[in-house]
């Protein structure tokens, strides 16, 4: 019954973990009692559970196995990372990056937001509007140019630009070259010492992506065989346990997105609305406080604890150093490890 421990506590990390190392957004977060869904549900006082079949549940056992492009690819993501830019003397191409001092003028007065110096532009990266990008394309060192651009009649960083017809003054201070670096030993050495040659390197990278897929697998095949108990008991979740789920999701979320994305944003970006994601986080919640309610009930059938062994062994599945450093994430938190 091992596996039932695990994933017990799985349950209640499983959207952390998706989002782990994505930056906190600031502001309110909402409450349950703001979702469109929860209002239109009928109260429910208390929980009750009856469990169905549980034990001999049929699942499909795979074992992970890696390619040598796989391998490949996931080094060439690590060289990618490690690339640099370095000065050139010829004109800009897409794919370069230009410093650049730039003014925005509306109507010949310099608008809010619309002036920055030293900024480091790639062009092709889609950071700034229509035409900004592409209009610094051929430009070389010490090039003066004047940017006629229009605002996208849709612009939620600032509305009162929207549509409007602006001009950008920018000043070229450099064109530089993206450099990648070589896979070599000394490249090896830096990024991984204890491999130290590229053979090791290779070696390791196939057997951390190998341990990964099969973390992927076992929690596919977890998560089936969680679900298929499911399916076969009786499950009536209070409403207080929805909310509490539901809350649960939300702070992830919220906690995920950052650099002025709003939830309202974030949905219409995944061609959603606001209301409509909240009532798809609420379903999910629902989910989750079934799968809580039948995992605990089977603890109590089969005598199942979990002790701080089990939850340091958790934690360095998910890839964390101990217990303690996994609730350092904003998503996890001591009674949310507790409850499961």
């Amino acid at each position: 019954m091992k596996r039932w421990k695990i994933a017990g506590i799985c349950l209640a990390v499983a959207v952390a973990a998706a989002v782990s190392g994505c930056g906190k957004k600031t502001g309110t977060e909402t409450t349950a009692a703001e979702s469109t869904a929860a209002e239109t549900e009928e109260y429910v006082a208390e929980s009750s559970v009856k469990l169905g079949e549980y034990k001999g549940i049929a699942v499909t056992v795979t074992e992970a196995s890696v390619t040598d492009e796989e391998v490949e690819n996931q080094i060439q993501q690590v060289l990618n990372s490690k690339a640099e830019y370095r000065e050139v003397d010829r004109a800009a191409q897409m794919g370069d990056q230009v410093n650049i001092d730039y003014k925005g003028l509306l109507d010949g007065e310099a608008f809010k937001g619309g002036t920055a110096e030293g900024y480091d532009l790639t062009l092709g990266s889609g950071s700034f509007i229509d035409g900004f990008e592409d209009g610094l394309v051929g430009a070389v060192k010490g090039d003066q140019k004047d940017l006629n651009l229009t605002f996208p009649d849709s612009y939620p960083n600032n509305p009162d630009l929207a549509g409007k017809e602006v001009v950008f003054e920018v000043t070229v201070n450099a064109v530089k070259e993206r450099s990648v670096p070589e896979l070599t030993d000394e490249f090896v050495a830096s990024v991984s010492p204890d491999d130290g040659t590229v053979e090791k390197y290779r070696e390791s990278t196939r057997e951390n992506l190998l341990e990964q897929k099969q973390l992927s697998i076992d929690n596919q095949r977890d998560t089936d065989i969680l679900n298929a108990v499911v399916d076969n008991s009786e499950v009536v979740c209070s409403t207080a346990s929805i909310d509490e789920a539901y809350d649960t999701q939300l702070k992830a979320y919220t906690n995920m997105l950052s650099y002025g994305v709003d939830l309202a944003t974030y949905a219409g970006m995944i061609g959603s609305d606001e209301d409509s994601f909240k009532q798809e986080i609420r379903q999910e919640a629902k989910e989750m406080a079934k799968q809580s309610l039948v995992l605990n009930e089977i603890a109590k059938q089969e005598n199942i604890t979990i002790d701080d062994s089990d939850k340091e062994a958790l934690a360095k599945r998910y890839g964390y150093e101990s217990l303690k450093t996994m609730l350092q994430n904003d998503n996890i938190d001591q009674k949310m490890v507790d409850d499961t």
